[in-house]
């Protein structure tokens, strides 16, 4: 922790981020977060819900409309690309526009001053509660900055065919480019090849020049082991592995057989060696999983299983070979804040047989993180280029900002991050076109994280509650659970 002083001005920080979020907390605790779940049968699309989004109409409705997962047009040039003006979910039920037509060449959200600050985004001149120390990285430590689930598919790729590879990274990638390592969930096969094995749109194909994207971004590695990885069949899956490589980008998770899905990827930085692996525990068909002479995932299944077990193996061996081990998890309930019994199950397996951090994703939403002998468990990183159901749901989001040095881990910065217009916004307070959506995550986190003793100040810095003076931990608490007491009366008054 830092001095008196600054543990003092993180709780006030805090308690200003509780006291002027109760309507948004009512919005995530006057929910049951462990039931917010879609309607049966849903799955990622954009829906429009709040009034902010009004200016995103579009001016020119297009011919037909474009479904998610659907196949990307290759010739743009002589057909300029209309945006959807009403999108089709798979349920028939219409979606918003999702894409503001500024005009037909420039891009739609020139967005400048939006991009990535690491100074102090105060604007009303009270520094003695904005002032917050910033992070030192020393030669002996290692900064890894990792996204969530990313496919750069159907509309999300028309969009960047029209204002270049670079459109939907943008606002992120000066963060991914400073750090030493960056990492991102890629849920997509690559590939221009194969058949959707997926009930109609659900099947997600990212083309391979878009990877042009991922390196410009500085994205240095992403993780295989998901459920759509194997989205268009074999031969799209081992496409991915080759378009991969040939862009540079490093990859684990997914094999051209079981030893290589899951294997272990290390890279070394300032004498520091952090180790990567994956595993999926989504349901797939017994084909889709890697196996000797079988390209396929690393999947692992309860943790009796002798699958399972032989990856816990393997994870037991990786924690000698490198300082860090970094373990991804693949599993839990899509479109809820709660955490479920497995994921806790796998995760604690995951440490206890050497993970160092374990990295959870497939619910698209932001979850809570836990700390478990002493090690970090990220329970969901939500979306970060993705198609999204519910812009108060998993359209909310994060960059993790992870420091480590050989001993593991050191600290958490979060960088609040908003979807929309098939691009990712990067937040600061009082600033850009969401400028809410900046508290509203922190506030998010704060809520999802307190019954795990963390909290986040007001620039995104993660704090221990047990490292606060009995005092500041009192103060806290009491205001948490007035906030929480008045937003269970909120809902009750709504209800009746």
């Amino acid at each position: 922790m830092r001095n008196k002083r600054h543990i003092i001005i993180a709780v006030f920080s805090v308690l200003i981020l509780i006291a002027g979020g109760l309507f948004v907390l009512s919005e995530f605790r006057g929910q049951d977060l462990s039931k917010t779940a879609l309607p049966s049968g849903q799955e990622p699309g954009n829906m429009d819900s709040d009034a902010e989004d009004a200016s995103d109409e579009l001016k020119t409705p297009p011919d037909e409309a474009i479904s998610p997962g659907s196949a990307v047009t290759e010739n743009t040039e002589s057909e300029p690309l209309e945006e959807p003006d009403g999108l089709e979910n798979p349920d028939g039920e219409p979606l918003a526009p999702d894409v503001e037509d500024n005009s037909d060449d420039a891009d739609p959200e020139q967005t400048d001053e939006n991009t990535y600050s690491d100074g102090d985004n105060s604007s009303d001149g009270n520094t003695d509660i904005q002032e917050q120390p910033q992070t030192q990285y020393e030669s002996s430590t290692v900064r890894i900055c990792i996204g969530g689930d990313t496919s750069i598919d159907s509309e999300f790729a028309d969009a960047a065919r029209r204002w270049g590879v670079d459109y939907p990274w943008k606002e992120v990638s000066q963060v991914f480019n400073e750090a030493d390592i960056s990492v991102v969930n890629l849920e997509t096969c690559v590939s221009e090849r194969g058949v959707s094995e997926k009930r109609e749109g659900f099947g997600f194909r990212t083309p391979p020049d878009m990877l042009e994207g991922f390196v410009n971004a500085g994205i240095d590695l992403v993780c295989l082991a998901n459920n759509h990885t194997r989205d268009y069949g074999m031969d799209a899956l081992v496409d991915t592995f080759s378009h991969l490589a040939e862009y540079g980008i490093g990859y684990f998770g997914a094999g051209h057989d079981k030893e290589e899905a899951g294997g272990l990827t290390v890279k070394e930085v300032n004498g520091v060696k952090v180790g990567f692996a994956g595993c999926n525990y989504i349901y797939l068909s017994s084909d889709c999983a890697a196996d000797v002479g079988h390209p396929g995932i690393n999947m692992v299944y309860k943790l009796d299983d002798e699958r399972t077990a032989w990856f816990l193996d393997r994870v037991k061996e990786y924690d000698s070979q490198c300082d860090v081990l970094i373990v991804f998890m693949h599993c839990g309930t899509e479109e809820v804040f709660d955490v479920g019994s497995y994921q806790k199950r796998l995760a604690r397996a995951l440490i206890d047989s050497g993970a160092d951090i374990v990295i959870g994703a497939h619910p698209h939403t932001l979850q809570p993180i836990e700390f478990y002998n002493g090690k970090p468990i990220f329970y969901s990183i939500g979306n970060l280029i993705f198609w999204h159901v519910d812009d108060e749901i998993d359209g909310l989001t994060c960059i993790f900002d992870i420091t480590i040095d050989k001993d593991g881990f050191k600290s958490l910065r979060l960088h609040p991050l908003f979807i929309k217009n098939y691009k990712v916004y990067y937040l600061e307070r009082d600033e850009g076109k969401y400028p809410a959506r900046y508290d509203q995550i922190l506030e998010l986190m704060n809520s999802l994280c307190y019954d795990y003793g963390i909290y986040f100040d007001e620039q995104g810095y993660m704090g221990l509650i047990d490292e606060l003076s009995q005092e500041e931990r009192e103060l806290l608490e009491a205001m948490y659970t007035e906030n929480t007491e008045n937003n269970a009366d909120d809902v009750t008054l709504k209800e009746g």
